[in-house]
């Protein structure tokens, strides 16, 4: 082909274009930068709730009718020296008191120095429940007004704050430390990590500033969305880890590949075209993995769960922007300048990637499959047997650490005082149609469900089917608000537990009179609700992510065997992952030694960890099969495809799994004990993937199914023909490099010679 020569405007425009691409790089920062302002502020604590569930319902009923049975937040006053008769105590009540009525959308519900209730005392504390009124974000701000005012945990008469809001408030608090923390960690970690595997300080710091967009641009998408819905503050945990990770995960593939392909002998420009239709294209699919696997939280009511979806969708929109058209416009620019400040010449002559440590491995499961894989199985499903005792909860105080001020004063009001609502069942009626006398018979038949030790209603106390004294008439007043009417259903059964969820169910199951609806609260037919919706959602969930990840695996291999394979594998190593989580946090083996409190685990917590670890997992199956496969295109050799595209992907594989684990892991410094699980369960799964099933289990698999690993129906391999994704014949012709069959012909023989089917061109 004739060369074309270029005008003198197409040649200033090539050499300005990457300038202009960078500058435009430049631009989206400072934008991301602006929309991402006072994105902590705007994020929630909770979400755990499905919004339409009947839970939800009665906490907004009873809210609506009786506010004053649910206090929000609670002031401990403590006078170890006077005592809370004391006069100094007794000038701290009043000035609670005048501070909380002096402050809009909050009021005393009740207070030991209005009323010398005893309930409200207890040796040398005395309480102050409080009541503010909004949504979680307006009653935080209004507890912070308070806790400014009002807070004196030291002295001669302490002020200490605990309850719900208290408690959202300092895990917004701990939330936003521990983002700090654990980025403190990752980052000088991830770029020692990318000077060691660059050899090079300019080619590790490329990564870097892609990260740096990737996060800023991620925040700034989700302060925006944020002004339109609820949005987890928890997926700030999310973007800061996976954006770190992913750039760093896409930049070293491509900087990698580059790096390859210049030292085949191309030119810069060439290389740099190879790698965009090579690395570029691998990494177009893999986001488009991870974001499908990410956007099936979308489905689940919780926006808990789908706050990491937007999150994340958002961090593999920018990552893949950033590796595919940022970074290619720097390497232009770079040229053989990305080798400067290291990567000085190696002494010996590099080996072929079949000959190297992953290729060799590669060789090894060829020839011993069951021995290799063996071992990995065992491990995998024993690892998953605790799962099968797992308890199921939603997140209270104990997620946060043992000596925090709301969390200290829960504890305290649940023991000393023996106030807690965690063992209440709350019903409520807006409009009761039923007479006193069909109030006293539910009220009655609620206290014959087993498992209540009693029914407090406005008819009065509840015991074994029989009425032990009514309430005095200020007390029922409380019980009572026009045409509505609520009961408290008391118990000894643990709420976070099996028993706790069927009491719950049974409560429900009690008779109510003809025409009047009751809805039933409380932290037992909360968990119920949750775990339902979820249970409902669930087998859209996996079918979503299963139907996605086939079809972009078949696109990318023209395989059925492949994609069959990607999701067997991904499912045996989750569910050890999950399994482990139940061990360490719900067991408690290492709670000491990762400073938590063991307790079940958070029911949306399973489905958020097994969507992103599948996603993650078939970002680096994409890596490797991309290898795989653009060598197999070449060479119809499977044994030289399998070595050649892990001796080659490996490396690159286990760099960027190690660099996106520590993001994960750094999580680990949290004080949040959501957030250590999070990041543990993440970042083992991430490291086994790379390891134990990329190193092991697939080329295990691809030697027991043979020349079948790229077989499909006669009509889906014309389906992929016409749009599945294949290399260019311009890209299998390199400039000056051995091809792959004079390559892998001589590293092959001893694997082959008593196996010849192994060798097959495809079927």
């Amino acid at each position: 082909m004739a060369a074309t020569t270029k005008t003198p405007g197409q040649e200033r425009h090539s050499r300005r274009g990457p300038w202009y691409t960078l500058l435009a790089a430049l631009l989206l920062l400072l934008v991301g930068a602006a929309a991402s302002a006072g994105v902590l502020d705007n994020l929630r604590s909770g979400g755990f709730d499905d919004p339409g569930s009947d839970s939800v319902a009665a906490a907004k009923g009873l809210e609506r009718s009786f506010p004053n049975s649910q206090p929000n937040l609670v002031v401990l006053v403590r006078a170890p020296e006077g005592g809370v008769d004391g006069p100094e105590a007794a000038a701290t009540g009043r000035t609670i008191g005048t501070t909380v009525s002096d402050t809009p959308g909050a009021r005393v519900v009740a207070s030991y120095f209005d009323s010398a209730d005893a309930t409200l005392r207890a040796k040398d504390a005395a309480l102050v429940l409080v009541r503010i009124d909004g949504d979680e974000n307006r009653s935080i701000a209004t507890a912070k007004q308070l806790q400014e005012k009002l807070s004196a945990p030291g002295g001669k008469v302490s002020v200490t704050f605990g309850g719900i809001t208290a408690i959202n408030n300092d895990m917004n608090k701990q939330v936003t430390k521990d983002i700090t923390a654990a980025e403190s960690i990752a980052i000088p970690i991830t770029l020692l990590l990318l000077v060691i595997v660059f050899r090079g300080l300019v080619a590790a710091l490329l990564p870097m500033a892609l990260a740096l967009l990737t996060v800023i641009g991620s925040l700034g998408v989700v302060n925006v969305v944020a002004q339109l819905t609820s949005v987890s503050l928890f997926a700030v945990n999310l973007i800061t880890a996976l954006g770190l990770g992913l750039a760093v995960d896409y930049s070293l593939l491509i900087v990698t590949r580059y790096r390859e392909e210049r030292a085949a002998g191309r030119s810069d420009a060439e290389a740099l075209r190879v790698t965009r239709a090579t690395a570029g294209r691998t990494v177009l699919f893999s986001g488009g993995v991870v974001a499908a696997a990410l956007a099936t939280l979308l489905v689940f009511d919780q926006y808990f769960l789908r706050s990491f979806a937007i999150a994340g969708i958002a961090v593999v929109f920018w990552a893949v922007l950033g590796s595919t058209v940022f970074l290619p416009a720097a390497l232009k620019l770079l040229g053989k300048k990305i080798d400067a400040l290291g990567r000085r010449p190696r002494a010996t002559a590099v080996r072929p990637p079949a000959e190297a440590f992953w290729g060799r491995l590669a060789g090894l499961a060829f020839r011993r499959p069951v021995l290799l894989a063996t071992p990995v199985l065992v491990l995998l499903v024993a690892m998953a047997v605790p799962f099968a005792h797992s308890q199921f909860g939603v997140p209270d105080e104990r997620v946060l650490p043992e000596k925090v001020e709301s969390r200290v004063v829960t504890d305290t009001v649940r023991t000393d005082f023996g106030l807690t609502d965690d063992r209440v069942l709350n019903i409520v009626a807006d409009n009761w149609r039923g007479s006193a006398a069909d109030l006293d018979t539910y009220a009655s038949a609620l206290s014959r469900t087993a498992g209540v030790t009693q029914v407090v209603s406005a008819e009065g106390v509840f015991r074994a089917g029989a009425k032990v004294s009514p309430l005095p008439e200020q007390a029922a007043a409380g019980f009572r608000s026009g045409d509505a009417t609520r009961l408290e259903v008391r118990t000894d059964i643990v709420s976070y537990s099996s028993a706790g969820a069927t009491l719950a169910r049974e409560v429900r199951a009690v008779p109510v009179p003809a025409g009047t609806q009751v809805l039933v609260g409380g932290q037992a037919a909360q968990l119920v609700d949750i775990t339902h919706s979820i249970a409902n959602r669930l087998p859209v969930a996996i079918t979503l992510i299963s139907v996605l990840s086939l079809l972009f695996l078949f696109l990318l291999t023209g395989s059925v065997a492949m994609p069959l394979k990607a999701l067997a594998l991904n499912a045996v190593s989750l569910l050890g992952i999950l399994g482990g989580a139940v061990w360490v946090f719900q067991d408690g083996h290492l709670s000491d030694l990762l400073g938590f409190t063991a307790s079940p685990l958070a029911v949306s917590m399973p489905v958020l960890i097994f969507c992103i670890a599948f996603g993650l997992s078939m970002d680096y199956e994409v890596f490797l099969v991309a290898r795989i496969k653009e060598r197999f295109d070449k060479t119809g050799d499977l044994v030289g495809s399998v070595r050649e595209g892990l001796g080659a992907s490996g490396p690159v594989i286990t760099a960027a799994a190690a660099i996106l684990a520590v993001s994960f892991f750094a999580m680990l410094s949290s004080g949040v004990s959501l957030i250590k699980m999070y990041g543990m369960a993440t970042g083992l799964a991430i490291m086994i993937d790379a390891v134990l099933l990329r190193g092991v289990l697939v080329p295990a698999f691809m030697r027991a199914v043979g020349p079948y690993n790229w077989w499909a129906p006669a009509p889906l391999k014309a389906l992929h023909r016409r749009f599945g994704i294949q290399e260019s014949a311009e890209v299998d012709a390199p400039a000056a490099a051995r091809t792959s069959t004079d390559l892998t012909s001589d590293l092959t023989t001893d694997l082959t010679q008593d196996e010849p089917y192994l060798t097959a061109r495809r079927p």
